[in-house]
């Protein structure tokens, strides 16, 4: 699986994009990049979230990739360090 990640403020406030073919998310995180972070602009939730609702394979893609709060420890490995280490309002690529 791959994921991209959207950051915002909270205990952690997540969104992302998660598809099985690596192709699809690389077809995703390209509308990311030349939408906005190839200028170095963050990404529009609202935005983000219309690209999650095309992409995400995840029953959070109906909900533009939104995963709400959660505390740590609540989500897998890989995603939770992302999720804790990102800064706030940044982004993670597929991993």
């Amino acid at each position: 699986m791959r994921t991209v990640i959207f950051l915002s403020v909270g205990k952690q406030l997540a969104r992302h994009i998660l598809c099985e073919k690596q192709g699809k998310i690389n077809e995703a995180y390209k509308k990311l990049q030349d939408g906005w972070l190839n200028n170095g602009d963050k990404v529009p939730p609202a935005e983000f979230a219309k690209i999650a609702t095309e992409y995400s394979e995840c029953p959070s893609g109906k909900k533009g990739g939104d995963l709400g709060w959660f505390p740590r420890g609540k989500m897998a490995g890989p995603f939770q360090e992302v999720a804790f280490n990102t800064p706030i309002g940044g982004d993670q690529c597929a991993f």
